[in-house]
């Protein structure tokens, strides 16, 4: 089965408003025909804002400890990787080896919330 985000007729309208694109730009951004920068933000906010529903498991999320470096990494299939520093929270996010975000995580909560976007994030490309 190929991947596919489901949206409502309402959040495939907003999406053509919100991107200023046509019905069969956001299809071909759900169903994964394109891949461009654009077709990765519709899926994203599919997502992460409009409560899309995936037809498919974001690849597992796998954790490691570097104690000796102070950091935590979590990879979220091949491209997307969080690393946390134990020492200050700061919180950097790398999408194919390149550093995409930065932000300080203080709390558990923070962490949780920055895991499930990055995990979205992950799921969109």
């Amino acid at each position: 089965m190929d991947k596919r985000i489901y949206v409502t007729e309402d959040a495939k309208k907003h999406l053509c408003e919100l991107f200023k694109c046509s019905r069969v730009t956001v299809w071909n951004a759900l169903t994964f025909k394109f891949n461009s920068d654009r077709a990765r933000k519709i899926r994203y906010v599919a997502l992460t804002q409009l409560h899309g529903v995936a037809n498919w498991q974001g690849d597992e999320m796998e954790t490691t400890h570097e104690t000796s470096d102070g950091t935590m990494t979590q990879t979220f299939g091949k491209r997307v990787k969080l690393v946390v520093s134990l020492h200050g929270g700061l919180a950097t996010v790398y999408v194919d080896g390149a550093q995409h975000t930065q932000e300080r995580v203080n709390t558990i909560p923070d962490l949780m919330r920055l895991q499930s976007r990055v995990s979205s994030m992950a799921m969109s490309l």
